[in-house]
Formats: C-alpha cells, structure tokens, sequence
C-alpha cells in the first residue's frame, strides 16, 4: 500500500522542497510525518493550531482579527513567504475549503504551482460542480434540473423523459441537509414529496431549484482518495448495498464504512482504479499535485458511476477513518503528493484493534441527524482478515443497542438544525441518529 513516507537516505546536494502550509480554523497533527532533509515544511496559521510543532521546520503565529472573513493577514504572510522562496518553487498546502480560493489567487499573482481561481469553480460552487462533467456524462448517473415553483405533475413528466422514471432521488441544489432529500420509489410518492413539503412550509423545502437522479440499487457507495501523481491511493466504501448512507441517517439505522488500501480496492473492486484515472485525467489540469477525492457507485466493473468529487474530506468521520493505523491521516498523504511518486514502505505496527468513540454525552440533548458525522457511537475496527472485520460489523450492528430518550414531532423530517432555535424546548427532538 502507498503511504506518505518515503526513505530517508543521504540527500546531499538534492534540490530541497518548501511546502508551506497555510491554516486558519483547522488544527493539525503532522504526528505520522517523518521528517525528511529535502523537505522543509513551513507553517503559517494563529497561535494553537498544530497539536505538535515539532514536526515543522518554521512555525509562523498569524493572530488575524475575529472577522478577518478575507483572511488578510494570513495571506500577506503567505505571500512575502512565495517571495522569499521563488527560487525553490514552493508548494502551497491548505485544508479548509475556506481558503482555496485565497490561495489560489496568491498561485496565480505570485506565479506558484497548483490550482488557480477559475480551476476552482468545479468544486465550491454547487452549480458548476452539478453541471460542468468535463466528458464524464457517460459515467454519471441521468439527472434532471427542475426549477420554479414545484409542480409535481409536469415535473414528474420531465423525469421519466429525462432520467428513466422512478426510483429516483430529489434533493434541492442547495442548502439541503439529511432531511431535505428525499428516496422516491415511485411517481405517487415523487408528488407527494412536494406537496407535502409545500404544506410544510419548512425553510429547508423553500427553494427554486431541485435536481433528479437516477437511483443506483444494489451498488456500494464509494469515496476513492486519489493523487495526480500515484492514482488511487485508498478508498472508503459502504459494506451495505441494499440502502445508502444517507437513508440510513435518515431512518436512524446503524451503518458501517471500510477503509480499503490500493491493492485492496484493486482486488475487491475491479476497475475502480481505471474509472478514477479517467476522472482525474478528464477533470484536473497535469500540474496539480493535491489528492483528489471521488464519489460514486460501483455495481461491477462495467457499471461505475459518476457522482462528484473534492479536494479534501468531506466529514470527520472519513478523516478518522483514514488515519487508521493501516494507513496514514490525510494531510499527510497531501502533503506527501506535493513531493511526487514515493517509495513503498512497510505500514504501521497495529497495537490494538478496536477504538470506541461516544460521539454525544450522557443526557445530552439530541437532534435528528443532518450529516454523515451526526453519531451516537462510532467504533472503529481495524483487522487484517477482511472476513472477519466484515463479521465484526455485522455483529455489532446487530447487536448494539443505545437507550434514547424520545420527544419528537410527527413531522420530524419538516425541521433542520438551523430551524430548531425558533422552536420551544419541548418541540426539540430527542432521537437516535446512527453508528458508524
């Protein structure tokens, strides 16, 4: 499996890397990195936000104002940095969607490698990320954009016109959440979904523009991590396949997510890794050396599907998971692919093989869950006999059991977090999310 290490040897007079690391709410351990003589990491964030400063060479306390929104200290800092370093062609490294498009504008005036402001539309703006394929309409699942006010009848015309017909999914284009998703099986229950959520009149439902795909059953969902520079790296992927992620959040059923390593996905899932190149060589320019990260479905290796894709996590909970012992954190793994091809190297050493993390305190006040972090109880499983790990997360989906509590109101799924303040202390609903 690759990893974000490489051997240590004599450098010599090789050319030494700069990568600068550039953060603002998101503290970082570097705690896997192994420190390399041509490399040296420079760090530039406010004060506390590496759990360990050891692992950097510079350490730069950036105290911004509380609603420097535009990040304008950071960035002068970042950009008398790219000037004193011009010369070794530094790298760039943020993990906060917040400053992509910051950094991006510093590669474009200061002349550094990576991506640019116009290259990011296909990624922070829900819009081009739904619309812009880039050549990969063959491999995505049909959709259909419908906008204006609902009108169930005429729109459910457009979609059997468009997409096939029913199962399908409908969600707004933006600002939706767990809630405002809807798993249609059939025509009756596509116009029922927005008269229903008309007669609600829930500000999760208010919106002018709604999207319609396709539904893939009885396929595992995936998040593949991908570089430029060395493929597929890893990949998370659904154990079940009968439901997805997302209907189990909303029907507060258990769910269970496996951390495959390259060989491993190559092995379980045929074909993944030439779909992902296909993608990485379809949607992002040569020079780009971040990871990439990729979702869709896989059915079988003729049938892999398209659904969108990243340039970093998209929860905690696939952060945690891939910086299991079997593999290493994803910053790593970002900054190692600024550095080019690696070396393989022998992995970690596992000293256990299960951790448990309670994700919500005892008597705690609970909401329905929005997000695929939204949890009670999360166990992480480690093993490297793939049957048995399958088992065990079988077993103990089946056999957990965490007492809740419940006040909830008929229409649970009419509210959304950023609706509950509005709502008195006895409406709050009190349910069991999921575990992971």
């Amino acid at each position: 499996m690759k990893t974000a290490v490489g051997a240590v040897g004599a450098v010599g007079a090789a050319e030494q890397h700069v990568i600068i690391i550039v953060l603002w709410k998101y503290r970082l351990s570097l705690y896997r990195w192994r420190r390399r003589e041509d490399v040296k990491i420079i760090a530039v964030a406010p004060p506390r936000m590496l759990v360990d400063e050891s692992n950097v060479d510079v350490y730069y306390q950036v105290e911004p104002p509380i609603r420097d929104h535009d990040h304008c200290l950071l960035m002068h800092k970042v950009r008398e940095l790219c000037s004193i370093f011009s010369a070794k062609q530094p790298k760039l490294v943020v993990f906060e969607r917040s400053l992509q498009r910051p950094i991006a504008q510093i590669r474009r005036d200061m002349e550094v490698d990576g991506f640019k402001p116009e290259q990011l539309l296909h990624f922070i703006q829900a819009e081009e990320t739904i619309t812009m394929r880039n050549g990969l309409a063959a491999i995505s699942l049909r959709q259909c954009s419908l906008s204006g006010t609902p009108q169930p009848d005429t729109w459910a015309e457009a979609v059997r016109n468009q997409i096939g017909g029913f199962p399908a999914v409908v969600r707004p284009l933006r600002h939706h959440c767990a809630h405002s998703v809807g798993f249609i099986r059939n025509e009756n229950e596509f116009k029922n979904w927005f008269r229903v959520s008309s007669f609600r009149n829930s500000s999760v439902h208010r919106n002018d523009h709604y999207v319609v795909q396709e539904y893939v059953d009885d396929g595992h969902e995936f998040s593949a991590v991908c570089s430029s520079s060395e493929g597929l790296l890893g990949c998370i992927s659904a154990i079940e396949t009968h439901r997805s992620v997302l209907e189990c959040i909303q029907n507060q059923q258990p769910y269970a997510l496996e951390y495959l390593s390259a060989n491993q996905t190559r092995d379980i899932f045929p074909g993944l890794e030439s779909f992902c190149i296909q993608v990485i060589k379809s949607v992002f320019p040569t020079t780009y050396l971040g990871l990439i990260f990729i979702r869709g479905y896989y059915k079988d290796h003729n049938e892999i599907f398209f659904l969108g894709f990243g340039l970093e996590p998209d929860s905690e909970t696939a952060r945690n998971l891939i910086a299991l012992p079997q593999s290493s954190p994803w910053e790593v793994l970002a900054i190692t692919a600024q550095l080019g091809p690696q070396p393989e190297d022998v992995g970690w050493v596992l000293q256990s093989n299960m951790r448990v993390s309670w994700k919500s305190a005892e008597s705690a006040e609970m909401k329905d869950s929005d997000h695929l972090d939204d949890n009670v109880l999360q166990v992480f499983l480690w093993n490297p006999d793939r049957s048995s790990l399958l088992a065990d997360c079988s077993d103990i989906m089946r056999s957990t059991d965490i007492t809740i509590d419940r006040n909830a109101l008929n229409e649970r799924h009419s509210l959304c977090r950023k609706n509950v303040a509005k709502l008195t202390a006895k409406e709050l609903i009190r349910s069991c999310t999921t575990t992971d």
